[in-house]
């Protein structure tokens, strides 16, 4: 029986060395399968689980060489450099600064800096802090562009920037906790990655502060198994990168086979800011709207809580706690209510395989129709029109 499959023989062999460890990386190599998916081009590179045999680790990068690869696709590992002196296509996803007279896949982070600047400027913060690593190259770009486009709207930035030849990773935390200790509240956190943002949330919850009323923080990467286990959850910015992993492929390819070497480096544009607990604050300086919205964003996930028990919360009349969000953020009570938790459902739909039902327990509805009729009068459409939209 004759197949149009292509015979292994005849495939390129692709060494794709990346740190798995990481969300970034595996959405990096999400992207790379689902170019071969499409185009099954190229047979890989796989090293042998450590159980197997641990000893032979240490000699990764000869053992790549040896299989005399076609093309490389790698992040910077230890003695990686000995795979530049190959003749073959390369590309490097660097983890600290662009390597020269080499193609790099390399973010817009400039342009990620300026992302996260509009969103909080949009919820009208005033005051604004940066956690950065020192001397990785995409960091100081962060920052840049942060800070260029706070002061194009007047606004100063307060940095931390952790230096990892001086101070140990989890000595981080308490350094961090004196740093909050200075901010002016409330305040607006741009972190460069969600491990460093994960950080920062544990050293606020150290101290008198809340997340996200005194302090709103963003992270970058969209790790979503570290994102969904804080508390509050993590906002961050989606960095692209499945989308990155399948240029980088498409590009390796065409410069294998047709000899077409890129003209310049692989630039992927930043993603869109994932919402989640810790950003989902307004910038409000009234304390009682503040412990509110605070309580809505805690509780309405996953309890079906009322006006009333909003108003429980502060020290005001149901009708002064009104009038206040009218006021400050055009909006009622129960409608923030309604927003937070439209917000879980879709997130659930996206995310989940939980069933209508299943997502109607967990958010304290009492049936199907219930929640489908409270989905579709805010969104307009019913929750499983909704999630064959994300299939």
């Amino acid at each position: 029986m004759k197949t149009n499959q292509p015979r292994l023989e005849n495939k390129l062999k692709v060494a794709v060395l990346l740190d798995v460890a990481r969300a970034y990386d595996r959405d990096i190599l999400a992207g790379i399968a689902n170019f071969n998916k499409i185009h099954n081009k190229f047979v890989f590179f796989f090293f042998s689980p450590k159980y197997v045999q641990s000893g032979l680790q240490e000699n990764a990068i000869a053992r790549v060489i040896d299989w005399k690869p076609d093309g490389v696709l790698t992040r910077e590992l230890d003695e990686f450099k000995l795979l530049l002196n190959l003749n073959v296509p390369l590309i490097i996803f660097p983890h600290t600064n662009l390597y020269k007279d080499k193609i790099n896949s390399w973010g817009n982070n400039k342009g990620l800096g300026k992302t996260a600047a509009d969103y909080f400027i949009a919820k009208g913060y005033k005051h604004y802090a940066f956690l950065g690593f020192k001397d990785f190259q995409w960091s100081v770009e962060r920052l840049e562009g942060y800070s260029e486009e706070l002061g194009k709207a007047g606004y100063d930035v307060n940095t931390f920037i952790f230096d990892n030849t001086k101070l140990l990773w989890e000595h981080l935390p308490a350094k961090l906790t004196e740093w909050v200790g200075t901010l002016q509240r409330p305040c607006a956190i741009l972190a460069v990655t969600d491990e460093l943002n994960m950080h920062l949330l544990n050293a606020i919850n150290q101290t008198e502060s809340k997340v996200p009323d005194d302090f709103s923080i963003l992270g970058v990467d969209n790790d979503e198994m570290l994102c969904d286990m804080a508390s509050p959850t993590l906002s961050s910015i989606d960095q692209n990168a499945k989308q990155t992993g399948f240029e980088a492929a498409s590009a390796l390819s065409r410069w294998m086979e047709l000899g077409e070497k890129p003209s310049d480096n692989i630039i992927s544009e930043p993603g869109r800011v994932i919402t989640r607990g810790s950003t989902s604050a307004l910038a409000i300086d009234d304390e009682q709207v503040r412990a509110a919205l605070h309580y809505i964003t805690n509780a309405a996930p996953s309890r079906d809580i009322s006006v009333d028990d909003v108003v429980g919360v502060t020290t005001l009349s149901r009708r002064i706690l009104e009038k206040r969000f009218q006021s400050l953020i055009k909006s009622s009570v129960l409608e923030e209510i309604k927003k937070v938790r439209i917000r879980r459902i879709k997130f659930l739909l996206e995310n989940s395989e939980l069933t209508i039902q299943q997502i109607a327990d967990e958010l304290n509805f009492r049936n199907f129709d219930n929640i489908s009729r409270y989905f579709k009068q805010y969104t307009g459409m019913n929750p499983k029109d909704y999630r064959n939209r994300f299939k």
